[in-house]
């Protein structure tokens, strides 16, 4: 998967600039979430991380794509989210990936949203689990991927995609899930929110 990553992204003609005012510690196991527009934000979370180890949580349907879903399912963490005891088994498999010096990367969005969107709302798993695990959750930003890479055959065009990593929010700050939740989406809405969207009306 990280190679298929740096292929696609590199050969698609993006490099990226990354922010942060925090350092990850290489001996933590972390949680990574970020804004969802894009394909290319899989990628680019591998390549992000070249020294931590990490696995997706991601939905049954990936599995149909040809080639990719083949490999996602052997790398990743799938969930059916229309089956009750697959979402309930996702939290001790993460716990377990954890314990295995793996870092786990969810979408709190729970996929990417319309175009016309700025940001969805986020389900409850990243932020269950961070609290489950008692993992600390790293917060990223991908601006204009959703101009760059959309899911829009007519549009999208190669340059430097600015990443910011915002914040490393511990659960043990917050007095529950909810609270975390909040403050991790309004830390992403308040950095992507004047962000430009080109052609919104283009499903």
């Amino acid at each position: 998967m990280r190679l298929w990553a740096y292929i696609l992204f590199y050969g698609s003609g993006f490099t990226y600039s990354l922010q942060y005012s925090e350092k990850l510690d290489p001996k933590e196991n972390y949680i990574l979430i970020s804004n969802h527009t894009s394909a290319m934000d899989v990628a680019l979370m591998y390549i992000l991380h070249p020294n931590h180890p990490i696995v997706f949580v991601g939905k049954k349907e990936l599995e149909k794509y040809p080639i990719f879903g083949r490999i996602y399912k052997k790398v990743s963490i799938i969930v059916d989210r229309s089956d009750k005891k697959s979402r309930e088994a996702v939290f001790p498999l993460v716990k377990k990936t954890l314990k295995e010096d793996k870092n786990v990367v969810l979408f709190p969005e729970g996929g990417v949203p319309n175009r016309n969107i700025i940001l969805g709302k986020f389900k409850d798993g990243p932020f269950v689990t961070a609290t489950y695990c008692n993992k600390p959750i790293v917060v990223y930003v991908f601006h204009n991927l959703k101009n760059m890479f959309p899911f829009v055959n007519i549009l999208g065009y190669p340059g430097k995609v600015r990443t910011e990593r915002l914040a490393i929010l511990h659960p043990k700050d917050f007095d529950n899930k909810d609270l975390l939740k909040q403050k991790a989406y309004e830390i992403i809405y308040n950095k992507i929110k004047s962000d430009p969207i080109n052609h919104p009306q283009i499903k």
